[in-house]
């Protein structure tokens, strides 16, 4: 029998977590929502693209916090939930989407950035989005989704190590300014004014919704509410799994044509180098 390749054997993992995630949600009838690749991977290849090493999930606000009260209990061993308020301890910050670890893995070997994490990042993970209500008012959308920029922009000095030569022009003024602002307020007020700025609009009034848990190029992407309050199933890898009734539109307004393949040079892993040294994943 031919040998697992790394890429299968981290789908496998992340497909372990899926079916404990889809496990708790239909026993406390909660709605999660394949989300970013997975989506795409559910829609176009029936399970992951095969060069996805991640699986992304979504929950509506309510949803979320109904998984989360339910995960904590009934996660089985090696599962755990890291929060971005574990890392705020710290006074360190990587981004503001929780994620399931699968502790039987490792990325790299450990070093000071890691450590910086305490070992926690350095693992398999599926992240967690947040769909909040956005307002339908333009000119308090548009503060919104400021608001949650300048926010992430202040945690960003944080950051373990922070690469300005990724950004040009104003953008990498804006990012050194916001940065250096942030690094004089602790993790855990910037972690309180996310939070506020996520809520500010959930009053069940808005038929918009919106991923406030992105990072700052996404977070912009605004969807219909009618479209991910209601859910159809659909097979992946062989499993049957939920994903956004209006799931045209959603992957339309993140990608684009997202039945197009990418170029062949752009057909590789995105989180991790699965030839990196002290990299591994058992199966539980």
């Amino acid at each position: 029998m031919e040998a697992e390749t790394q890429i299968q054997k981290i789908q496998k993992a992340n497909l372990y977590i899926l079916k404990e995630v889809d496990r708790i949600c239909r026993r406390h009838n909660i709605h999660y929502l394949l989300d970013s690749g997975t989506l795409i991977g559910a829609v176009r290849h029936k399970g992951f693209i095969p060069w996805d090493d991640d699986v992304d999930i979504a929950f509506l606000r309510k949803d979320y916090e109904k998984f989360i009260k339910a995960a904590k209990k009934e996660l089985p061993k090696g599962l755990h939930i890291w929060f971005p308020k574990d890392a705020a301890q710290y006074n360190v910050f990587y981004d503001f989407t929780p994620k399931i670890i699968y502790e039987k893995s490792r990325k790299v070997l450990e070093n000071e950035e890691t450590a910086a994490y305490r070992e926690e990042l350095n693992h398999i993970c599926v992240d967690l989005f947040i769909l909040d209500e956005i307002s339908e008012n333009p000119i308090t959308q548009k503060w919104q989704i400021l608001r949650n920029k300048i926010i992430y922009g202040m945690a960003m000095g944080h950051r373990y190590q922070l690469d300005f030569q990724k950004y040009k022009g104003i953008q990498r003024l804006q990012v050194k300014l916001l940065a250096a602002v942030g690094k004089h307020i602790s993790m855990k007020t910037i972690c309180r004014w996310e939070r506020k700025a996520a809520l500010s609009q959930n009053k069940g009034k808005s038929r918009l919704l919106y991923y406030s848990n992105y990072q700052p190029d996404y977070v912009h992407m605004i969807i219909p509410k009618e479209g991910s309050e209601q859910v159809i199933g659909v097979t992946f890898e062989g499993e049957k799994f939920i994903i956004p009734k209006g799931y045209d539109r959603v992957l339309k307004v993140v990608y684009g044509d997202y039945m197009t393949l990418p170029p062949v040079e752009k057909r590789v892993p995105t989180h991790g180098n699965l030839e990196a040294e002290g990299f591994w994943v058992d199966m539980m």
